[in-house]
C-alpha cells in the first residue's frame, strides 16, 4: 500500500484536554499541512476552548460532545459529524486518532450501559467510534489507536499495573459488585489496575480485526503505545498522595527506557498519524516511534472472534442512523 499524501488533512482527535492528548493537540496547531480538526471532548469549556485555540491560528475546526462512557453520548456525537459532512462543513476524515482512555482505582464503577467503566471507555467506546466514523473516512484514511504496554505483563509497566487477565468479554465488561463491607485501597487499586491492563489487551486484540477491516476498503489502522508516561491526568482517579506522587516525582522517569514524556510521545504519535513516519504502516504496533509486535496472545483468533462478535452486539443499538448495521469482517 502507498501513502496517500494529503495536503490538509482532517483530522479526529479524542482525549486533547491534558496529558498526551494535550501534547497531540499542540503538535497539530503547529503541523505544517495545516489540518482541519475534528475534536471531541466530554467538558463543553474544554471543547470551546480547543476550537477557539485552533480558529485563532487559522485552521478549520468543529467539535462534538462526546462521554465515551455512555455510547448514546458517541452515537450523538458520530451524528453530529456526519451532518456537517452533509451539508459540506467537514471534508471527509483523512487521519482519526483516538487517544481518548481511562484508568480508575476501582473496577465497580459502570458507565452508562452498566459495562465496567474502564472497558467501556477504552474498548467498547472506541469500537463504536470505528464503526460509526467508518463511512465517514476518506480515501486512504488512516486510524491509530493507543495501545499500551500493559498489555505485555506487569513487567513492560515498571510493575507499576498488574498483569492483565483475559476473561470472555462479558466478564470483562462485567464491573465488579458493590463491597459489603470495608475494603483495602491496595485491593481496591489492584482490581482497578486489572481492569486497565485488561481493557488494554482488549483493543490491542481487537485492533488487528480493524486493520485487516479497512485495509479492505484502502485505509489503514495502527497501535501506538506510547510507553510509561507518568504525571499524565490518566492518574487523576489516584488518592491524593500517591497522585501527588505521580505527578512530581515518577515523571523523573521518563530517562527509562520505555518511558517517555507528553511532549515527546504525542510528536511520535502525531508523526504516525499525519503519516510522517512510517506511511506505508498497516496493522503495526508502534512503541514510541520504533514499530515493534504486539503480544502473540493478541493475535488468538479464538478470542478475536468472540471478543468482535461481544462488541457487535454491545454497540448494536447505539451505531449512528448513517452506518451499515452488518458487522461482518
Amino acid at each position: 500500500m502507498t501513502q496517500t499524501v494529503v495536503t490538509s488533512p482532517t483530522v479526529l482527535l479524542t482525549g486533547f484536554t491534558s496529558g498526551i492528548g494535550a501534547r497531540m493537540l499542540e503538535e497539530l496547531l503547529e503541523h505544517p499541512s495545516r489540518p482541519s480538526l475534528v475534536l471531541l471532548a466530554r467538558g463543553a469549556a474544554d471543547l470551546e476552548d480547543a476550537l477557539e485555540r485552533a480558529r485563532a491560528t487559522g485552521l478549520v475546526a468543529m467539535g462534538a460532545l462526546a462521554d465515551l462512557g455512555d455510547l448514546g453520548s458517541v452515537r450523538t456525537a458520530l451524528e453530529q459529524i456526519h451532518a456537517a459532512q452533509e451539508r459540506g462543513a467537514v471534508r471527509p476524515v483523512d487521519v482519526v486518532l483516538l487517544n481518548a482512555g481511562a484508568q480508575f482505582t476501582s473496577g465497580r464503577r459502570a458507565g452508562a450501559q452498566g459495562h465496567e467503566l474502564t472497558f467501556a471507555v477504552n474498548v467498547i467506546a472506541q469500537h463504536l467510534l470505528l464503526r460509526g466514523l467508518e463511512p465517514l473516512l476518506a480515501a486512504g484514511a488512516h486510524a491509530v489507536l493507543l495501545g499500551s504496554s500493559t498489555h505485555r505483563g506487569k513487567k513492560a509497566s515498571f510493575n507499576l499495573v498488574p498483569d492483565p487477565q483475559w476473561r470472555d468479554p462479558e466478564d470483562l465488561a462485567r464491573p465488579e459488585p458493590p463491597a459489603d463491607g470495608p475494603v483495602r485501597s491496595a485491593d481496591e487499586r489492584g482490581k482497578g489496575g486489572v481492569a486497565y491492563a485488561s481493557s488494554k489487551l482488549a483493543l490491542v486484540t481487537l485492533a488487528h480485526d480493524w486493520a485487516e477491516r479497512l485495509a479492505a476498503s484502502g485505509h489503514r489502522l495502527n497501535t501506538y503505545d506510547p510507553g510509561l508516561v507518568a504525571g499524565t491526568g490518566l492518574g487523576r482517579d489516584m488518592p491524593a498522595s500517591r497522585y501527588w506522587v505521580w505527578k512530581h516525582v515518577m515523571p523523573a522517569m521518563s530517562v527509562l527506557p520505555g518511558a517517555s514524556t507528553p511532549r515527546s510521545t504525542a510528536r511520535h504519535a502525531v508523526r504516525l498519524a499525519l503519516g510522517d513516519a512510517h506511511g506505508a504502516l498497516n496493522g503495526g504496533y508502534v512503541e514510541i516511534g520504533r514499530v515493534t509486535r504486539a503480544e502473540a496472545a493478541t493475535f488468538a483468533a479464538d478470542r478475536r472472534e468472540r471478543l468482535w462478535a461481544w462488541l457487535e452486539g454491545a454497540v448494536r443499538d447505539h451505531l449512528p442512523t448513517y452506518a451499515a448495521s452488518e458487522g461482518s469482517r
